[in-house]
């Protein structure tokens, strides 16, 4: 009976031996950045390699472990190999110093192929004043709260998942708040089909701007209640009290197709150039001075390039939603790198980048889905039908569903 134990003791030993030298986490990244060159000689010839540095430390399957490097490897070598680190670990990794030690971040979830709306917002969900659910990630769920990051700019080729995002997002913000809490001017300059049904919410102070010169009007507006809360701000400021912006419902600019704001060729029209320079104006100065008084603002392009998403208007977009793009030039607009152009031919896959990059699959959300989850929070079969889209605050209702399924 002794001599069993033993053995398999010794035996158990041995595997857990094995395990942390050739298949653990640490093992599979030491080996890949040897096989990547991150090694160096010493004094005596011998080739010096990354050595591990305290507990690896667990969170779920993703892991944070620290590494001592060899002498003279910097993070910028390492970062110079990470999708060779990448495809080795087969894992997302997430890199950065701290005194004398490089820290790893290994996120080893699968990224799931559809994400529901209901499988999303049905989970739970982290604290935040005005959140939006972007999807899943190698880390889990992934929530951006427009509260911290109160602009974002969304950006691919078509197809790829840039309106379903919209959709999902509008339909989750005005489902979980008020008109009191929240307002909505859309602009939509690709027909204006995707987010028509939106405008018979009481959040919405406008109908949809569809055309050029009626974007122009609807940035004019928003750029009327900036001016109006700004006011609010320095007078308060005066009489030295404080105009919060808690106080105000948040207002929510969508534009679908920034770039008929900012590059289209309008030949001749006179008009029409006043109006496109004039909404292009207004659009930067809702970015540059929109967080501060609860002005949010999200861009959707489908052309990412600079004069698309002009560097005024982009250094104000903190976050990024970066869908399948077809070059990588397009890519570096977005990003900063190649990642979107590398992306699989998968609808809605993206990257998110704010503080840092990830890889990730957005919610879906059919156009009727979308309608059936409006009517539910906000109609009713006692509504009165109505004639057109909203016009004025607090004069709309949810028409009935046969026009709500029916946007024409």
């Amino acid at each position: 009976m002794g001599f069993w134990a033993t053995l398999l003791a010794t035996s158990a030993a041995a595997l857990v031996t094995m395990h942390r030298r050739r298949w653990s986490a640490a093992a599979r990244l030491r080996r890949a950045m040897v096989e990547c060159g991150l090694v160096a000689a010493n004094l005596r010839g011998q080739v010096v390699v990354p050595r591990a540095r305290w507990r690896a430390q667990w969170q779920g399957r993703n892991v944070t472990l620290r590494w001592r490097m060899p002498p003279g490897i910097t993070l910028r070598d390492v970062l110079q190999r990470q999708e060779a680190l990448e495809a080795r670990c087969e894992c997302e990794l997430r890199l950065w110093e701290e005194p004398g030690v490089l820290v790893t971040e290994m996120l080893r979830h699968r990224i799931p192929g559809h994400l529901s709306y209901r499988e999303m917002y049905g989970s739970p969900r982290p604290p935040g004043r005005l959140l939006i659910g972007l999807g899943r990630g190698r880390r889990g769920a992934l929530w951006v709260d427009l509260d911290s990051c109160p602009h974002l700019l969304v950006g691919g080729m078509t197809g790829g998942g840039k309106s379903v995002f919209l959709r999902q997002a509008l339909t989750f913000l005005c489902r979980e708040h008020g008109p009191e809490d929240l307002q909505l001017a859309l602009i939509d300059l690709k027909g204006g089909v995707e987010l028509a049904h939106f405008s018979y919410l009481p959040h919405a102070i406008l109908p949809v701007a569809d055309t050029l010169l009626a974007a122009a009007e609807t940035l004019e507006q928003v750029r009327r209640e900036l001016d109006r809360r700004l006011s609010e701000v320095r007078s308060g400021s005066a009489k030295g009290t404080s105009a919060a912006p808690p106080s105000w419902p948040r207002l929510l600019v969508v534009v679908d197709e920034v770039a008929e704001l900012t590059c289209r060729d309008l030949g001749d029209d006179r008009a029409a150039r006043a109006a496109q320079q004039a909404a292009s104006g207004r659009l930067c100065e809702i970015a540059r001075l929109g967080r501060s008084v609860g002005i949010h603002l999200v861009c959707c392009t489908q052309r990412p390039d600079a004069e698309a998403v002009p560097g005024q208007l982009k250094a104000n977009l903190q976050g990024t939603v970066a869908f399948r793009v077809r070059a990588a030039v397009n890519s570096y607009i977005l990003l900063d790198s190649d990642r979107a152009a590398i992306l699989p031919p998968h609808p809605g896959r993206a990257i998110w980048q704010e503080d840092s990059t990830e890889e990730f699959q957005a919610v879906d959300c059919s156009l009727e889905e979308s309608r059936e989850l409006l009517l539910a929070r906000w109609g009713s079969g006692g509504i009165s039908p109505t004639t057109g889209p909203v016009t004025q605050w607090w004069e709309n209702t949810l028409p009935p569903s046969d026009e709500l399924s029916d946007p024409s």
